[in-house]
Order: C-alpha cells, then structure tokens, then sequence
C-alpha cells in the first residue's frame, strides 16, 4: 500500500546487508488516529526518510554514525537506530509520504 502520514515519529530503523526491505518502528498520525506501528518500507524510502531526519539534526552530527552495526551469524551486518535513547530529542516529520509500497503492521 502506499502510505501518506500526517505525522510520523520515528522511534528505530533496523535493517541487514542484502535484505530489500527496512523496518521502521514509528509512531504515526492520520488525521485524529495516532498509534505506534512497525513499517516495512525500501531502501529508497529510507534514504528519503533519513534525509528528512537529518535536516532536524544539529549540523554536527551526521546520522549515520548514530548506527549501531552488528556482526551476523551469517557474515551479513545489521544496522540499528534506536532514537528513542538518543539523547536528542524526538523528532516528528511532517507530510511524509513513501514513493513505493510499503507494509504497515500495527502494535
């Protein structure tokens, strides 16, 4: 489904070397609903994703380094961002809207 929030706060983002898919851990709003949901979203709309979140970054700080990378049983790596303990505070994008579809699963 293609998705356009009012609203999302993004919470994490996980993904491993050659998944095709990203999963983003939000909390997002439509219209008066706001609810806590995982999205499955593509690479593309990740770096869309993180283009925006830099841009509310102080300039100091470039968000890929903010990654926790991880080792796989099976050579691949995992990155993490966990915004939620980051001593920065939250932050909320506006009018987001994926290019391609993306599966939502609600909390």
């Amino acid at each position: 489904m293609e998705a356009k929030f009012d609203k999302i706060e993004v919470q994490q983002i996980t993904f491993e070397t050659g998944d095709h898919e990203v999963i983003v851990k939000a909390n997002v709003q439509q219209g008066n609903l706001s609810y806590d949901t995982q999205l499955l979203i593509s690479f593309s709309d990740l770096n869309c994703l993180i283009n925006n979140i830099q841009k509310q970054m102080i300039e100091e700080i470039d968000i890929s380094n903010l990654f926790e990378i991880d080792k796989m049983y099976n050579g691949n790596l995992l990155y993490h961002l966990d915004l939620e303990k980051s001593i920065y505070p939250p932050i909320t994008l506006e009018a987001i809207e994926f290019g391609q579809n993306i599966k939502q699963i609600r909390a």
